[in-house]
């Protein structure tokens, strides 16, 4: 018979031995079972208050700190504890960067199979101010603010540490809009550009049917200094901002169409595209999930051409105009889901020495059939979620590519989440076969 579990063990102190994919804190229990806490370090030692018991693990709901790691600092945000969002900033920077280091080669061996895999994290960004894009969550009684971790709760906040002060202004101007106009609205998101102090404040409706008279309440207490629009509406117009791109070209953008959360850090990925696309001579690229263009059209300032694919038709518009404005004609711009459009490309056997992949989180696995049928010279894979991107790595190591480089953005400092670049390379069909 196997040893029953101690249930006393989980309520003994526990040591945090290491960071597991999640940002939580992993110790391994006396009786052998494995225990995450959230907001704990390695080398902590914590002790549970409420314990959620289950198969094979346990979690710490509510813990005390006993000893504390020699990388924990004080976090600067009041309300950090509560708040769901920068979940590392109890971590001292250099630590942050370490452990994003760590998961990523853990992903990379543990999921995709690849040993030794050599990374390297960019030492571009801020640890604070860094956001230029945000989404803020507002309850039924017109409460603004970020949900608690893992949960739906509203937590008001004060400000926000990591968002630019031209967002914390607006905020502060959304306070003051009366309570029953902010409640017909769900959720609302707030930019700026990286050189422009225009801010862009989008609306979402709470009910179907938009809001009504609750828009005009909060433009005239908004004022001149924020342009606001509602989703899903034709007026007002979102407010299309400019934001600046790496070899003197410039995406365009509106409310609710996607853009980078931290400006500087994604200027450094862009960048890494372009240089490493033109270190292995590309000449024609499959941008597959292309956004407004922050890939495309660097890509083509830098003389490549190419078929820009993405789902959101606001954004594919929004990317033929910036290209037409900034003279760069040389591009495909193709409005569809790139699993529907990388059959046909397949089917017309069209060739590119680059296919770019820039998911959503859940990855790109529906499309990797495609990639490898189309079989570039290049692969180059963008990632928000290390696990993810290990697996889909895999798929295209089965499929005869090797990883060559892998290289690590710092797009959200103080939260768990790391911003990644792989490329790989075409094996040789000896190799292939060998």
């Amino acid at each position: 018979m196997s040893p029953r579990p101690d249930a006393g063990a989980e309520r003994r102190d526990w040591a945090i031995e290491k960071i597991v994919p999640g940002g939580d804190g992993m110790s391994r229990l006396s009786d052998g079972r494995v225990a995450f806490a959230s907001g704990t370090l390695p080398g902590d030692v914590i002790r549970p208050v409420a314990v959620e018991a289950k198969k094979g693990h346990v979690r710490a709901k509510a813990w005390t700190l006993v000893s504390a790691s020699a990388e924990r600092v004080t976090p600067p945000c009041p309300v950090v504890e509560a708040c769901g969002g920068c979940d590392w900033m109890a971590m001292s920077r250099r630590a942050q960067v370490d452990q994003k280091a760590a998961l990523l080669r853990e992903a990379l061996e543990r999921t995709g199979g690849f040993s030794d895999a050599p990374v390297s994290i960019s030492p571009v960004g801020s640890e604070l101010r860094y956001r230029s894009r945000v989404r803020f969550h507002v309850d039924g009684g017109g409460r603004i603010g970020f949900y608690a971790r893992g949960s739906h709760e509203l937590v008001e906040i004060p400000g926000c540490l990591v968002c630019r002060p031209e967002i914390e202004r607006a905020l502060a101007l959304l306070r003051k809009v009366p309570k029953h106009a902010l409640a017909a609205f769900s959720e609302i998101d707030v930019r700026v550009p990286e050189d422009s102090p225009a801010v862009a404040v989008h609306l979402m409706a709470r009910f179907p049917g938009g809001a009504g008279p609750a828009t005009s309440v909060i433009a005239a207490t908004l004022g001149s200094e924020c342009s606001v629009s509602v989703e899903g509406e034709r007026e007002p117009e979102p407010l299309v901002q400019r934001h600046p791109l790496p070899f003197g070209t410039y995406l365009l953008a509106g409310g609710g169409v996607f853009t980078q959360v931290n400006w500087p850090v994604n200027v450094a990925l862009v960048t890494a595209v372009v240089e490493g696309a033109k270190a292995r001579g590309v000449s024609r690229f499959l941008d597959a999930y292309a956004g407004a263009g922050n890939f495309t059209l660097p890509l083509l300032a830098a003389a490549l051409t190419g078929v820009s694919v993405e789902r959101d038709g606001r954004a594919v518009e929004l990317a033929e105009r910036a290209a037409r404005e900034q003279g760069l004609e040389e591009g495909g711009f193709v409005a569809g889901d790139a699993a529907r459009v990388l059959p046909s490309l397949v089917q017309r056997r069209e060739r590119f020495d680059l296919v770019l992949l820039d998911p959503p989180r859940s990855g790109a696995r529906h499309v990797l059939a495609d990639v490898l049928a189309l079989s570039p010279r290049t692969i180059a894979c963008c990632s928000c979620d290390p696990v993810t991107l290990a697996r889909d790595l895999r798929t295209l190591a089965a499929g005869g590519y090797l990883l060559d480089e892998v290289c690590g953005f710092d797009m959200f400092p103080s939260t768990h989440h790391l911003e990644t670049l792989a490329w790989m390379s075409r094996r040789a069909p000896h190799a292939a076969g060998s």
